[in-house]
């Protein structure tokens, strides 16, 4: 096989659903690894939900004045106090909070906020300030300092997030681990070999293929090992999450998943479409951990559920809304601190900016607290610089 023809053929390969990790160092390949206290489960909402339809700020006036057409009324939210009150849809994540084990961060964002779906969430995930172009995510960077092996951070998707990308070290994007090893092994990559050639390019590009074999075995030989027969809510999303259960279940030695759920991008109908996404969302989420509860797993098991931006405070023509800034995130954990669970709760809807609600949080400091608290390691080698401490895990 010559070089032209390997470089076509690796070419079908990032084109497709496997995504080849940057593995750059030599005897990358290990089955050494320092895990950490908890694993992360980032599940991102593409399109920038609507967090005010999402904690409805149902006791301050600006919210009806300004939804006469998609408000949730009073009497249909399931509350958490005299101001706020969870989608009717989400009843699986007001329990939840009702239990002590998610938090509402309200108000989250960044100074002079993007409102370009691309721009913003290349911000959340290079954990960058709104004028800075970084190329590598803040998960990436992570694993850069402290992983050896793509396996470490894995995406159950079709491609991998910048938020997963580091200079040295990525993760690895599937979207099932049989198919990823089938494809992987198949004869016709089978017959690319192993050679030896004076060529460093080709001899790299070699060295890839065969460390993404390695962790697409390593994947599959672990999700072997775990039968699961618990039945997921929540449709496409909920499979995607009952594939990290499995994973987990297996004591893999993944720190880091992450994966998402699309379509929230809501300028029209939005109360429909918002209903149906928060249904998947709801089913997936409570599914996955009423399944990781079954084998003591949720006290090792930190889940951030965050959306690029939220959206405008007053609705348009069209029944939906338009893009926004600031938005809410939650935080899911056993360990959570009792009085920041309704501390961050906080929204002003008379303190607005360009029609939006003004953020109070950087997201970044969330980030700062799931390094140092879940992943264990210098959040400020991996950020950057130092952000306010929230106390989320006190």
């Amino acid at each position: 096989m010559n070089r032209r023809e390997f470089l076509k053929r690796t070419g079908i390969i990032t084109a497709g659903t496997i995504m080849i990790p940057s593995f750059l160092r030599a005897n990358m390949f290990s089955a050494k690894l320092m895990l950490s206290k908890k694993r992360l489960v980032v599940i991102q909402l593409s399109g920038g939900n609507d967090g005010l339809n999402t904690v409805v700020p149902y006791g301050l006036d600006g919210y009806y004045n300004n939804r006469s057409g998609i408000g949730i009324s009073a009497e249909e939210l399931l509350k958490i106090g005299d101001q706020f009150g969870f989608h009717p849809k989400l009843a699986g994540l007001h329990d939840l909070h009702e239990k002590g084990l998610l938090a509402i961060i309200n108000s989250v964002g960044y100074p002079n906020p993007n409102r370009s779906h691309f721009r913003s969430m290349d911000i959340w995930h290079t954990a960058s300030d709104s004028n800075e172009y970084k190329t590598t995510g803040w998960l990436g960077r992570y694993m850069d300092s402290n992983c050896h092996n793509a396996y470490e951070g894995i995406e159950i998707g079709g491609q991998l997030s910048l938020a997963m990308k580091g200079q040295e070290q990525s993760g690895i994007a599937l979207t099932n681990p049989k198919a990823f090893y089938d494809t992987i092994h198949s004869d016709f990559f089978n017959e690319l070999g192993d050679p030896v050639t004076e060529n460093g390019e080709l001899n790299y590009l070699y060295k890839v293929f065969n460390d993404t074999k390695n962790s697409a075995k390593y994947i599959f030989d672990q999700y072997k090992l775990k039968n699961n027969p618990a039945l997921y809510q929540g449709a496409q999303f909920g499979q995607q999450l009952k594939q990290i259960a499995t994973l987990i279940k297996s004591d893999i030695q993944t720190p880091v998943f992450y994966t998402s759920l699309g379509g929230f991008d809501t300028h029209v109908n939005q109360p429909f479409a918002q209903s149906r996404l928060f249904e998947q969302l709801n089913g997936g989420v409570t599914s996955f951990i009423e399944d990781l509860e079954k084998d003591d797993l949720m006290k090792d098991t930190t889940i951030v559920i965050f959306s690029e931006f939220g959206r405008r405070l007053k609705q348009n023509a069209s029944r939906g809304t338009d893009h926004g800034a600031a938005n809410v995130m939650f935080v899911i954990d056993k360990d959570l601190e009792s009085s920041a669970i309704k501390q961050y709760n906080q929204i002003d809807l008379e303190d607005l900016q360009d029609g939006d609600p003004k953020f109070k949080v950087d997201f970044r400091s969330v980030y700062q607290e799931m390094l140092a608290k879940t992943l264990e390691v210098d959040a400020e080698k991996v950020l950057g610089k130092k952000f306010n401490n929230l106390g989320l895990w006190g």
